[in-house]
């Protein structure tokens, strides 16, 4: 089996590009050969990865046209973080129609439903029909799926949380002032987010700063995301400073290798007040290393949930975490993401089965994977 898989894609982690590394390997395990089309801001080197012009968006629909075009790809499998990446998403959908490709859509985003609630009438019909476009539709939790079966009633949605097997690991160094901060602060809480106030960084430094009256030593590492807000940003860092907190809160962008640093983390912390499914609070449980999370609607069993805003309750069950043992990397999603691997496998069947509702001509551009793009 041939697939593509499309959307942002590792360096920098975090978020759909984690999700589309781990897509990546265990396809690749079970024989398939996978294609990346990187529409991130990352320029990752690969022989079968294809980056794209984010900078000029006139530029980078030509690419995707030709690229689509040129794909020998059985199928394509776009994955949406939710709002931000939705209306590419649809593009794709309408270009995989149009070139006669099979193109399944994942919904991978927490915030899905307020995009769907802010949209007008106009707007929202143009979502229903590229949703209805897509040979298969995914959500990865049962908020999504709610939203998405009242988009397009008529078509059927699988759901498939984000847990896939953990094949490969990444071995890139970690830059100097973490593997310091590391040595300085013990034990290590680790978080990772864009810096907005869906992802609760403000309440995470207040819990830290609640957490070191019983822990002197704890140390926070916040991994930045690449898209936030500068105003929330700017209040991160002033109450940072106002706590006197600037030695014990790292803030790190564009981190290589954000698994290398959880694996070293006696904490993982997840603040969010809105949520999918975690890419990164499934990494955590992969490796064993215990997760503290909000109480949003959907999470996996095997963490500790505390009040989603609250600091003082954030610190509580920090401070429990950091009591329990340490759990055996892998043992317990392992079976989970053993049954999503599959049912992904048996979703693209199912669609490869249903026949192409468009031929294109027999002429294509071709896609070259070391200069990009060539007629």
């Amino acid at each position: 089996m041939k697939v593509t898989l499309v959307g942002h894609y590792p360096p920098p982690y975090g978020g759909v590009a984690s999700l589309m590394k781990q897509m990546e390997s265990a396809l690749a395990h079970r024989g398939a050969r996978v294609t990346i089309f990187n529409l991130g801001a990352g320029r990752p080197a690969g022989a079968n990865v294809l980056n794209f012009d984010t900078r000029s968006r006139s530029r980078q629909f030509l690419q995707l046209v030709r690229a689509f075009a040129g794909s020998d790809s059985d199928l394509m499998h776009y994955l949406s973080a939710s709002y931000r990446s939705f209306w590419l998403g649809a593009l794709c959908v309408v270009l995989a129609r149009l070139t006669g490709r099979k193109i399944v859509l994942s919904l991978v985003g927490g915030a899905f439903k307020d995009f769907v609630s802010s949209l007008g009438p106009f707007k929202r019909r143009l979502a229903s029909g590229a949703l209805r476009l897509s040979h298969a539709l995914v959500a990865c939790n049962t908020e999504i799926e709610e939203v998405l079966a009242g988009l397009v009633p008529k078509k059927k949605v699988y759901k498939m949380h984000n847990c896939f097997p953990l094949l490969i690991e990444e071995k890139a160094e970690l830059p100097d002032a973490v593997r310091d901060f590391f040595r300085a602060h013990s034990p290590l809480v680790c978080t990772t987010g864009a810096a907005s106030p869906e992802y609760g960084l403000i309440d995470a430094v207040d819990a830290l700063n609640f957490l070191r009256q019983r822990r002197p030593g704890a140390g926070l590492l916040v991994a930045l995301t690449k898209y936030g807000e500068p105003t929330y940003e700017r209040d991160l860092i002033h109450r940072i400073d106002s706590l006197g907190l600037r030695e014990h809160v790292l803030i790190e962008r564009n981190l290589p290798d954000f698994v290398s640093a959880m694996k070293r983390s006696n904490v993982f912390l997840r603040s969010t007040l809105v949520d999918g499914d975690s890419i990164s609070v499934r990494e955590a449980l992969f490796l064993g290393v215990p997760a503290v999370v909000s109480d949003t609607p959907f999470r996996p069993e095997g963490v500790i949930l505390f009040r989603k805003g609250d600091a003082q309750d954030m610190a509580d069950k920090l401070s429990l975490a950091l009591q329990a043992e340490r759990g055996s990397p892998v043992s317990r999603p392992l079976a989970e993401s053993e049954g999503n691997l599959n049912a992904l496998l048996s979703i693209y069947d199912s669609v490869l089965e249903s026949p192409r509702s468009f031929e294109p001509g027999s002429r294509k551009p071709r896609v070259s994977s070391r200069s990009g793009f060539e007629a």
